[in-house]
Parts: C-alpha cells; structure tokens; sequence
C-alpha cells in the first residue's frame, strides 16, 4: 500500500506497469471502474489483482453476475500462473449472485454488503455490472444502487472494484457509476494496419496524477502487463556530460573519431546490406566486455546463435562474453512488436545489468514498431534522454536501400537527427569492382577526421584502411580518378573525324 500526496492512501494493483499508469495505485475504500468490450481482458485483471492483494495477506471477495458458473470460470483462469489454489476459501472467496440479479437491485446491494461483512473482505470483485443494468434499466435506481453500495463498503473499510462491458456514449447521457467512480480504467482492443493490439486508458484516478493516453498490454500466461508509454515516464533532471571516450573495437576509427565513441552519445552505423554494420556493432560491445564493460545486445533478425557464429566466423568471440554475464541478449522476433513493451524491457534490462554499452541491431524495425508516425520522435527522443543520463553510450544499426548509384537515401528516422554521431557505411564501384568505404558524416561538439576511408572486411572482422586515392563521385558510388576525367574532357570535339594515332 502506498501513500500519495495528503493523508490519501492508495492501493497497489500488483499488475505490472498498471500502478506506474495510475500514478501510484487507486484510492483505498474507493470505487474502481474497469470497463470494456468482451474479450478486452477485464477478468484476468480483476482476477490477478485479487490474487495478488490476497497474497499479501488481505481476505478479497470475487463475485460474478454472470451466467457462467464458477467452476467454469476457475477452469479459465486457472490457466495462469498466478493462479495460487491454496488461497481459494482461506483468503479469496468466489461466489455467483446470479439468480439473485433477478430478484432486483435492492436484493444485490443487501447480497454484496453481508458478504463483504461476513468474510471481513477488504477487497470486493463485482464483476459484470452489465447484467444489472440490463435485468434493471432504471437509471434512478442503478444510481442508488451504485451510491449505497460504496457508501456501505467505505464503512466497512472495504475496496470496491466493478466491471462493466458498457462504453460510455461521449455525446449522450452517461451512465451514473462513470459518474460516481473514484477510479475509471478502460481497456480496448485494436487493429493498427492489421497489427492486433490490446491498450489501457486511465480516464482519471482521483488523488493520484496518473498517465494519460493509450498504453500497450500484453496478456501472457503470467496474466496481465501494462507498457507505459515512453514519453509519460518522468524525464531525468539535468543530463551529465562525460569527457571519456570509449573505442569502437577498431583502433583506425578510434583515430577518426579523436579517440572514439563520447560516453553516454548515440551512434548511428548506416549502410547497404552487407556493408558490415552488424560487425561493427559486435566489435564494439565485444571490445567493452574485453574492458569489463557491461553491454546489452538487442536484435530483431539473427536469432543469438546465427549472430554468435557470424562473430565467430570472422574471429571474435561473443559467446564467452555472454557466459560471463559481460553481454546480455535481448532478441524479439519481428512480429507483432509493440514498441513500448520493446523499450521497457530494454530499460529494464539496462538498469538490471547496469550496462554501459547499448548495441540496438536494426533501427528500421524499431521505427516499424511505432505504428503511429508522429510519436516516433517523441518515442526515440525520450530513450536517448534516459540512455544520456544513466552514461550509456548506444549504438544503432541503420540500413539504407541504395547499394549503389548517385543517391544517398539517408531519410526517414528521427534518430538521424537526435543521435550525435552518424557512420556511413557504403559500397563504390571503382574500376570495375566494388569497394567498401567509410567515412563519419557528423560527430556533433566533436572534431573527427572528414577523410573517405577504404575499409575491409575478413577474418579479424572490419578493418580500416588508409585514406582513398582522391575520385571523384566516391559517395556517389561510381568513382574516376582524375586522370580519367582529363580523357574524359580531350574527348572528339563535335563535327570531328576520329583520324590515326
């Protein structure tokens, strides 16, 4: 149980996220609203919270007004893992007042009241308040329903929580317990480009200064999770700067970037396929565990053991690191990703392993994740605030559809702005091959090297070469020296017979 502002006492929910969208919990002897359409997960909400304020030693009512019996709920949520049958009839009691629904309003409230009083609940579940109200239309009397219900368990020092699969009409009249409630909670489901998706919204949570907007949740076998939005979590106060410099694995670039990588910066390696971004990532979080620097490894495409043996391939070891706990890997595969639920694992994953080196393979994903465009900034603008201010230096993967031809295509990411430091990696076709180039596009409040780098690619991983013989059109990709553009300039002049040598 936490405490909030005054002598407010505030009730934690024990779902994961949930307490940290409503602001600390929901009000102790107050009225928690929780409505929705049919499958939105509102039992296994109310159900995992029960469980959990029963565990902590409180005695918690559940009470059903629907049709189904209660072994065929339990048969339900039995499933998860919260399900704790040793606390059934000591601490959590289930109970069906179905037929009384019929009997009329007056004999449910009497029903809910001696119940709540003969089990000295704390904690009461009223889960389908539908059913009362389509058996009892009346709105005078579902309002007092609602009004002697929750005067009568705030003087028993009990909690209520109601749920309800009625939506408010925002231009109609609005049902009375939105009106009477302490706490309303919503949960929804949607289709975002055919990507299903399950959210929550705190409409207001009296006392408490809960999160606004729509926030992801997933249901597992574990129950229920909440993701807050990334930009509701409170921003850190003044972000430190940081003079040291950490090596990229690869001394050439070190010496380019005048010294390496500024701690707590972010890092854009950007290129073609193939040009060796991942590489270029592995060197680096592998070069920090050879300093006994923590890293996180976040990867979309490459299960761990393809990357390990990529690694491995090209003479570096990633798994020793991981086995000595020096790297951590986090990889989802790209379906059905929800960005707030990506990023509070990495955050979470960050403060748990207090890494100092972020490895994120494949931007373009994460920019995928983010189903609606204009929050991409703001998403990707409050990771790099908490990845600066905890000193993490990160590095982002970037993969650019041009292999090779006059155009950069180097849009779409705002991570391309935010970041201070860009890599571009890039092939050139020069003299009927193809070479690899390197150079640093920008390192902001940084003096680097501005030179195009040749770089190459073998059993050591990347290795950069000296500076490229002045061409032109090198990060146009199709390069000529200047001698071929002198040929070029004495070639036969209009209106001219080509004659003997």
């Amino acid at each position: 149980m936490g405490v909030a502002s005054g002598a407010t006492k505030f009730l934690n929910t024990g779902i994961p996220g949930l307490d940290d969208v409503l602001g600390g919990g929901f009000q102790e002897r107050g009225l928690l609203l929780l409505f929705g359409p049919p499958g939105a997960g509102k039992t296994t909400l109310v159900f995992q919270m029960a469980f959990h304020a029963a565990s902590a030693g409180r005695r918690v009512v559940y009470i059903s007004t629907l049709a189904e019996t209660a072994s065929r709920l339990v048969e339900h949520i039995g499933t998860f893992s919260f399900w704790d049958a040793g606390l059934i009839g000591k601490r959590l009691f289930i109970e069906s007042i179905y037929p009384l629904v019929r009997q009329g309003v007056a004999e449910v409230a009497r029903a809910l009241i001696d119940t709540v009083r003969s089990h000295g609940a704390q904690l009461l579940v009223l889960d389908g308040l539908m059913t009362i109200r389509d058996l009892h239309p009346q709105s005078a009397e579902h309002r007092l329903f609602i009004h002697e219900v929750s005067v009568a368990l705030a003087a028993l020092g009990c909690t209520a929580v109601v749920t309800t699969s009625e939506v408010p009409d925002m231009h109609g009249s609005t049902p009375s317990e939105f009106t009477m409630s302490d706490a309303i909670v919503e949960l929804h489901q949607s289709d975002v480009h055919q990507q299903p998706a399950r959210a929550l919204r705190v409409w207001k949570n009296r006392g408490a200064p809960c999160a606004l907007g729509s926030h992801a949740v997933r249901i597992t076998a574990r129950g229920l999770a909440v993701y807050p939005r990334i930009e509701t979590r409170p921003l850190p106060g003044a972000v430190p700067t940081f003079a040291e410099r950490l090596s990229s694995g690869q001394p050439e670039l070190d010496v380019m970037m005048s010294g390496g990588l500024p701690r707590g910066s972010v890092t854009i390696v950007a290129g073609a396929p193939g040009t060796g971004k991942t590489l270029v990532m592995l060197q680096y979080l592998i070069e920090g565990a050879r300093q006994g620097q923590k890293g996180l490894l976040v990867g979309f495409r490459e299960p761990y053991p393809q990357l390990a043996a990529r690694a491995r391939s090209f003479g570096m070891d990633l798994e020793g690191p991981v086995k000595e706990g020096l790297i951590t890997v986090l990889r989802h595969a790209p379906v059905d990703l929800v960005a707030d639920e990506v990023l509070a694992q990495v955050l979470a994953e960050v403060e748990r392993t207090g890494a100092a080196r972020l490895g994120v393979d494949g931007l373009g994903e994460l920019d995928h994740m983010i189903a609606v465009e204009r929050r991409r900034r703001g998403v990707l603008a409050s990771l790099t605030e908490f990845l600066r201010a905890r000193g993490v230096t990160a590095l982002f993967t970037r993969e650019v559809g041009q292999v090779v031809g006059p155009e950069l295509d180097f849009a779409g990411s705002p991570l391309d702005v935010l970041a201070e430091n860009v890599i571009f990696l890039r092939y050139v076709e020069f003299r009927g091959a193809l070479r690899r180039i390197l150079s640093i596009l920008k390192m902001r409040d940084t003096l680097h090297d501005h030179s195009i780098r040749q770089y190459e690619i073998g059993a050591e991983g990347i290795r950069v070469l000296s500076q490229v013989e002045s061409a032109e059109g090198l990060l146009a990709a199709i390069a000529r020296l200047p001698s071929e553009r002198r040929v070029k300039r004495r070639g036969t002049a209009p209106g001219r017979r080509e004659g003997k040598r």
